[in-house]
């Protein structure tokens, strides 16, 4: 029985290693779209007679061991910190793994890094110089394993124990520019909060000056910087959406834990918001984050994490035609030390633990410590001015990830209101957001094909939406719970306000929303009554929709004719449901 379960454990470790590498493989081949593991993705909306899973539980439903751990030993730690130190990553992380998921079969404990190591990991997932910028094929290869191993500890371990609550530890800072001062703020904070002996640090630029935990403010900032390289600089979107689906499973898993314990105000989720303000304006850059479209406004709100993060590697020939002068009296040194020969094994051991004192300075006058003078590739770059739909914010994965940050918000708030928002404030926000929305992206932000929030809380969310949009005859609804009888009252019969084809499509497209809620749970009857008030409510909206006798061209005569053909689809969805459900 022992070699029974040994096998099947070992089958389902190996599977999802083949998930994540085909997460990868995906990642690697630009203007694909990666399906998502273990799911047929479907064009239409899906019709189903079962209530959904708890959305709550999706991510961190997962087979998870939560084996016990213990401290990696010293000589083989050792080893490990001299790689990491030599930008030999590939090779400390299969140090790493074999202690992860060794005696994986028995009751021996799994053995996990020091603080530290977990948290250059994360930082060589993602960092520029080891994805984007380099022509090298074996860095991304390294960055790629590091996801892979964070995935792993954070899939068969509990946060908690393995660490992970206090390696993802940002530090907050006010100046962006200042990035020097802020590691040195890190680096003396951590020794506050988290004593570590000379052993277990790290002398490598990816954990002071150039980790993400000291170049970013906060975790929102890495959020909207994210989803701007989404519509903005896809080639770096491509390594932001591993890592930020790597976060949101230790976010998930996190919050399940500390919440079945009783810990909320612990957990890795509060420290992120504790940068959070206290008013309200200080709570929409929550949204702001979580819907950050590469516009203007928003790309000068949420910058780059990196300077120069989304310049490309230089190419051999610009490489060889570079001349660069001598000024000693100006700290410039030429080709000497020159960002091509900075991961050289040379370069690299100036920056181990016999570093000298003129590597020092050398870092010192240059912080950011590897910026490249590559030109930026006008193909990976984007205008969304013109863009309509779901395009607008980089396609449905894109949105799919955005719905699940506001689902962990949710599940936060209902536990923990005090330290944020209630939920229903946390919706009013949201909706204050994504109610102006165009009509695609509006519809897969509200009625989605996979949904992350739970049955009532989307039928919050979809009521919320609707009360300032229907007309004021239709009856106020302010229940918690929604009826078959409160659905045909308030909201089934009813048009929007105004004469606006998307006004009412946004209507149709909702009342549709609450419509299959109500299937979902088995409280649909289908009934003479019902059928005529569906009905009637389809025909008025699309008779309530009106044009002006002016002639509309561009954007506004796109978003009617967009609207008119989704407003009639949604009536005969609407009318299939009824045919369906009679049956």
């Amino acid at each position: 029985m022992n070699d029974y379960l040994c096998m099947r454990h070992l089958e389902a470790v190996e599977q999802e290693s083949e998930e994540i590498e085909h997460i990868i493989q995906y990642e690697k081949r630009p203007g694909l779209e990666r399906p998502h593991p273990r799911e047929t993705r479907v064009t239409t909306m899906a019709i189903s007679s079962q209530p959904p899973p708890d959305s709550s539980q999706a991510s961190i439903g997962r087979a998870r061991m939560n084996r016990n751990v213990q401290p990696f030993p010293a000589s083989m730690l050792d080893h490990c910190t001299v790689c990491l130190e030599e930008q030999l990553f590939s090779q400390a992380i299969a140090l790493l793994s074999s202690g992860l998921t060794s005696g994986t079969c028995t009751s021996r404990p799994s053995q996990v890094p020091p603080i530290p190591h977990l948290a250059l990991l994360a930082t060589v997932a993602v960092h520029p110089s080891l994805t984007t910028r380099t022509a090298d094929p074996t860095k991304p290869q390294a960055a790629d394993d590091a996801l892979r191993y964070l995935r792993h500890v954070s899939r068969l371990l509990s946060p908690r124990a393995a660490g992970l609550d206090k390696a993802f530890h940002f530090t907050a800072g006010s100046d962006r520019n200042d990035r020097s001062k802020r590691a040195k703020d890190r680096k003396s904070e951590t020794a506050e909060v988290l004593p570590i002996d000379d052993a277990n640090t790290i002398r490598s630029r990816y954990v002071d000056q150039e980790s993400i935990w000291s170049n970013a403010d906060d975790f929102w900032s890495v959020v909207g910087w994210a989803f701007n390289c989404s519509v903005k600089y896809k080639h770096r979107w491509q390594r932001w959406r591993a890592w930020l689906e790597c976060m949101l499973e230790v976010l998930e898993a996190d919050l399940h834990e500390r919440t079945v314990d009783g810990t909320v105000t612990d957990s890795l989720l509060a420290q992120y918001l504790l940068p959070i303000g206290q008013g309200r304006n200080s709570k929409r850059r929550l949204m702001r984050a979580i819907l950050a479209n590469g516009s203007t406004k928003s790309l000068a709100e949420f910058n780059e994490i990196w300077r120069n993060e989304t310049r490309l590697a230089k190419t051999t020939t610009q490489t060889a035609n570079k001349k660069r002068k001598l000024d000693l009296d100006n700290d410039e040194f030429g080709d000497y030390f020159d960002e091509s020969d900075e991961d050289s094994p040379a370069t690299t051991a100036r920056r181990s633990r016999s570093a000298t004192a003129f590597s020092s300075r050398k870092a010192s006058r240059q912080p950011s410590g590897d910026e490249d003078e590559g030109s930026e590739d006008e193909s990976t770059v984007f205008d969304n001015s013109g863009m309509l739909g779901v395009e607008a914010f980089s396609g449905i994965d894109s949105i799919a990830l955005r719905q699940r940050i506001v689902a962990l918000l949710v599940r936060f708030c209902s536990t923990a209101p005090q330290l944020l928002l209630d939920v229903e404030d946390l919706f009013d926000l949201y909706t204050e957001f994504i109610r102006p929305l165009r009509l695609a992206a509006f519809e897969q932000f509200v009625v989605p094909m996979r949904a992350y929030l739970s049955i009532d809380s989307q039928c919050s969310l979809i009521q919320m939406l609707l009360r300032p949009l229907l007309t004021s005859s239709a009856p106020t609804y302010d229940a918690n719970a929604l009826t078959q009888a409160d659905f045909e009252c308030c909201y089934a019969p009813f048009t929007a306000s105004t004469t606006s084809a998307v006004d009412n499509a946004k209507v149709s497209l909702l009342i549709e929303g609450l419509m299959r809620l109500l299937w979902r749970t088995g409280n649909l009857q289908i009934t003479p009554r019902l059928r005529k008030l569906m009905g009637a409510g389809i025909e008025d909206r699309q008779a309530r929709v009106e044009f002006d006798g002016r002639r509309k061209t561009g954007l506004k005569a796109m978003e009617d004719e967009e609207a008119v053909l989704a407003m009639q689809a949604s009536g005969e969805r609407l009318r299939s449901v009824l045919d369906l459900c009679a049956t």
